[in-house]
C-alpha cells in the first residue's frame, strides 16, 4: 500500500502508484514514503560534489534557504540530524543537487518528487531500482484532491524541532536566505 508522510493527508492514496513520467529533462514521480530516506541518499550518492541543500519552509511561498558547497559526507551528517523532519513535515519542501552538474532532486509539497538532469535517462535506473516504473500519465497527490475531498499538509514537530527551528540551527554553519 502506498504510504504518505505523517504531515501529509491524501484523500485517496490508493489512486497513487510508484510511477514516473518524463517531461523534457525532468522526471516527476511518486515514491511510497517508507522508501524516501534511502532514495534521497542513493540519489545524492550519484552526484558530483560540491552539493547543495535548499529548503522551502513553506512550499507555497517564495522563501528559500540554501546551504551549499557541501561534500556528500557533510550532507549525510545534516540528514542524519534533520532528515526525519524534512521527510515527514507536510508544509515544507526541499531540494538536493550538484553545483557542478546542476542535477537536482526536488521533494515538493505532498512529497511528489522531481528529478532534473540534462543527461537524458540519467536517473531512470535509480527509480526502477526503487520499484518506480515509467508511465505516460502520472497521477500525483494533487490529482486526488477535490472540493469535497481536499488534501492537507501540516507543520510537524519532531524531537522538539520544526523546519523553521532547523533552518535557524543550520544558519550557524552557513545556511543563507536566497
Amino acid at each position: 500500500m502506498f504510504q504518505t508522510a505523517a504531515g501529509v493527508t491524501v484523500p485517496f492514496p490508493e489512486k497513487l502508484s510508484e510511477q514516473y513520467q518524463r517531461d523534457g529533462d525532468t522526471l516527476t514521480c511518486n515514491l511510497s514514503f517508507e522508501k524516501l530516506p534511502d532514495f534521497v541518499r542513493s540519489f545524492y550518492a550519484e552526484l558530483e560534489e560540491p552539493l547543495f541543500l535548499a529548503i522551502h519552509p513553506d512550499a507555497e511561498s517564495g522563501e528559500v534557504w540554501y546551504l551549499d558547497g557541501m561534500t556528500k559526507k557533510q550532507l549525510t551528517l545534516i540528514l542524519d540530524g534533520y532528515g526525519e523532519l524534512l521527510y515527514q513535515d507536510g508544509l515544507s519542501a526541499f531540494a538536493i543537487g550538484s553545483l557542478a552538474t546542476e542535477e537536482e532532486l526536488f521533494v515538493q509539497k505532498y512529497k511528489v518528487l522531481s528529478l532534473y538532469s540534462p543527461q537524458n535517462g540519467r536517473f531512470e535506473a535509480l527509480l526502477e531500482r526503487f520499484g518506480v516504473v515509467p508511465t505516460a500519465h502520472l497521477v500525483t497527490a494533487w490529482d486526488t484532491f477535490s472540493a469535497e475531498y481536499p488534501g492537507s499538509a501540516s507543520r510537524l514537530e519532531i524531537a522538539g524541532q520544526t523546519v523553521p527551528d532547523m533552518i535557524r540551527e543550520l544558519q550557524k554553519i552557513g545556511m543563507y536566505k536566497g
